[in-house]
């Protein structure tokens, strides 16, 4: 509508999206991971589970998409539209729906690093897609430039050495990350295009079956046989089943990544995922796994 009534352009809702990754989404990260309760229930093997997992899918999507897709902008918009998920935000809604306290505890914890994993794994995908080889000296440097990985690095430093925030500064500041999600999500409505989308139409359903069914499927049923049930499999199930993280089209955007095709694809999970989720988790439930 805004974009309509030429209230902002589309150059105007690319800067607004920049603004949200440089400032607002790493306010939100610094504060979940800075506020996060780890409570008693919280154990190792799901931390190393989560981690493992991440890595293996990101490893066979690096392999799989670099041999079929030859645009590399859209090769590496397509990993990380597919490994990648929106848990901050969905994994407390799902867990709050669950799970009780010791859920929510153990999904704030994984946030603590699933999350910079996450924006670690994005920034070594898109150096390396960009540059056509591995620098390491280079890559290192960008993943520290990166301001969500710097967000966590710094989250994570308050939290393990109890660095007291300045409380004058932590609400004005937190306010700020609130209007994250919502302000992507307004700037990615604004940035979505109709011929954009009939273009990309196979890679958003290949997208959406990676992201929403193959993915969870493979991780849930590993969960399962390695006998993760309760709040453990809830979890898993918030990592892996929920869309594509909204961080991801201005990670794109920012780093020679196809931005159209990255918030294509998080609209187009955050949409079909209301079915998928409740699919999951119905048959979850009725397997008394959950």
């Amino acid at each position: 509508m805004t974009r309509r009534r030429g209230i902002f352009s589309a150059e105007n809702f690319k800067a607004l999206n920049s603004m949200t990754f440089r400032i607002f989404m790493p306010l939100t990260l610094f504060f979940n991971i800075y506020e996060a309760e780890i409570g008693e229930t919280v154990r190792p093997g799901i931390f190393l589970f989560a981690v493992t997992v991440i890595l293996l899918q990101f490893s066979v999507l690096w392999i799989g998409y670099t041999r079929s897709i030859k645009s590399k902008p859209d090769c590496a918009t397509m990993i990380q539209g597919t490994y990648r998920s929106n848990f901050v935000l969905f994994g407390n809604v799902i867990t709050a729906s669950l799970s009780g306290e010791s859920g929510l505890a153990l999904v704030a914890a994984l946030a603590a690093i699933v999350v910079p994993v996450f924006n670690i794994l994005a920034v070594i995908l898109f150096e390396v897609k960009r540059e056509n080889e591995l620098k390491i000296g280079r890559m290192i440097l960008n993943i520290f430039k990166n301001p969500l990985v710097d967000a966590g690095i710094l989250g994570a430093v308050f939290k393990v050495f109890h660095l007291p925030f300045p409380t004058l500064l932590q609400q004005p500041l937190a306010t700020l990350g609130d209007i994250a999600t919502p302000l992507a999500l307004t700037a990615l409505g604004g940035m979505l295009s109709l011929g954009s989308i009939i273009q990309h139409r196979n890679y958003l359903l290949t997208a959406v079956f990676g992201k929403l069914i193959a993915v969870p499927v493979i991780a849930l049923s590993a969960a399962i046989m390695m006998g993760y049930r309760g709040d453990a499999l809830v979890a898993v199930l918030a990592i892996f089943a929920s869309p594509t993280a909204v961080a991801s089209t201005p990670m794109a955007q920012s780093m020679g990544g196809n931005g159209e095709l990255a918030g294509e694809i998080v609209a187009a999970t955050s949409v079909c995922c209301i079915i998928t989720i409740f699919l999951f988790v119905l048959f979850l439930s009725g397997k008394n796994f959950i």
